[in-house]
């Protein structure tokens, strides 16, 4: 079983090979790509754990590439470079993880930074769905209590009551409280149109 797939773009073949039989003897899946182009088409279709991309591309500005992919949720990026520069640490601030490998590669040191990378990509991502999971919970009490309101301006009770009262109904048709609530405010708004 796979450990997880992780795409590879270096103009190097020599460096593209050795760092994918690293990664198979260590159980991941293993994709390669030559230049940005590539990567962003290849990334596009696996959706990989990682994108392990070389500073200096082919094609297409490495940085650039690695903003397409992380802006649209495609993976998480972690570079590979020869000159730790003030202005590459200076990108790599804006990434979802703040890590890098220095070449030449060192074995230990690839398999640390790779699991470190998915490990906290992986926990990026809960978190990120515990939020849009707040969100979403967060819209709909707006909604259920934008129905309260209109309940107890209409029927003259109390918030208390008026929750009840959207929760029973909710039960009784069989339809979540939020779209109950939904239907209470569009009658609403259609009668004092």
């Amino acid at each position: 079983m796979s450990k997880g797939q992780i795409l590879i773009c270096d103009s190097s073949e020599y460096i593209r090979k050795n760092i994918k039989n690293l990664l198979y003897k260590r159980g991941y899946k293993v994709y390669q790509a030559t230049n940005g182009l590539e990567t962003l088409r290849l990334a596009r279709t696996i959706y990989p754990d990682i994108v392990i991309l070389d500073v200096n591309l082919w094609g297409m500005n490495s940085f650039k590439v690695g903003k397409i992919i992380e802006e649209d949720n495609i993976s998480t990026v972690l570079y590979m470079t020869n000159n730790l520069s003030s202005a590459f640490l200076k990108q790599i601030e804006t990434m979802k993880v703040y890590s890098y490998i220095k070449k030449p590669i060192i074995n230990e040191n690839l398999y640390q930074m790779v699991e470190f990378a998915i490990f906290n990509s992986n926990r990026i991502k809960d978190l990120e769905k515990k939020v849009e999971d707040l969100n979403l919970k967060l819209e709909s009490r707006k909604i259920i209590n934008k129905a309260k309101i209109i309940l107890i301006e209409k029927y003259k009770i109390s918030e208390n009551e008026a929750y009840n009262r959207i929760r029973k109904k909710s039960m009784d048709r069989g339809i979540s409280m939020e779209k109950l609530s939904t239907e209470i405010i569009s009658n609403f708004n259609k009668k004092t149109k």
